[in-house]
């Protein structure tokens, strides 16, 4: 059975109508420290993510797996997980829409439905593609998503030796 791909960026304060302020008892900017049990499994410039115990967990009553935590500048920010089925992401709209209300729905090659935005410092987006029968469910914490974005952008802008003009 595929598994499809659910992205979870949270905020560290409630920015919105009831989002949440961090993931299984972890607030959002907490520091590193309070994840038990953290192994490195990848790493950027801008952040790096860790495994804690097995990896698994669940949201909304539907079972998780393969659990990345990431965070920047050693503040949490974003957790990644996989889910098996649409009928999963059925559950999680549900409990998005008793969650934060009714979303805004995206105009892409995928069923997309959005919450929050710039004006409240978070952004919710559940999508799932029927064509390939995957799908991802996102928080990102604004504030900090703009840093990694910006630091991402000065790493790019560096000369590189052999890089050419």
């Amino acid at each position: 059975m595929k598994k499809l791909l659910l992205v979870l960026l949270m905020p560290v304060m409630a920015m919105a109508a009831d989002l949440p302020d961090g993931f299984q008892g972890i607030p959002w900017g907490a520091p590193l420290a309070t994840l038990p049990d953290a192994k490195k499994i990848s790493e950027t410039p801008s952040y790096q993510c860790y495994r804690s115990g097995d990896g698994k967990g669940s949201v909304a009553d539907t079972a998780v797996s393969n659990l990345r935590w990431c965070f920047s500048g050693d503040r949490f920010y974003f957790v990644q997980m996989e889910f098996n089925d649409q009928q999963s992401q059925k559950k999680l709209l549900a409990f998005g829409k008793q969650a934060w209300g009714e979303p805004k729905i995206g105009q892409r090659f995928t069923e997309s439905f959005v919450w929050g935005g710039p004006d409240a410092g978070v952004y919710v987006e559940l999508e799932f593609s029927k064509i390939d029968n995957r799908g991802t469910l996102a928080f990102v914490y604004l504030p900090v998503y703009s840093e990694t974005q910006e630091a991402a952008k000065r790493e790019r802008g560096k000369p590189r030796m052999g890089s050419g003009f």
